[in-house]
């Protein structure tokens, strides 16, 4: 049986997992962001219209 300054420490051993986890996800999303706002703006040039 586990004593209750033990089970504390699991909880937050398993807490900062969580959070690590949610940390990269929001990396990611950031990451997937910038480059989505990258690959729009690049697009929106005028130099890549055809002029006549």
């Amino acid at each position: 049986m586990t004593n209750r300054l033990e089970t504390i420490a699991t909880r937050q051993r398993s807490t900062r997992v969580r959070d690590a986890i949610f940390a990269a996800f929001v990396v990611l999303a950031v990451a997937i962001g910038i480059t989505s706002v990258g690959t729009a703006a690049e697009a929106a040039t005028p130099s890549r219209v055809v002029q006549r």
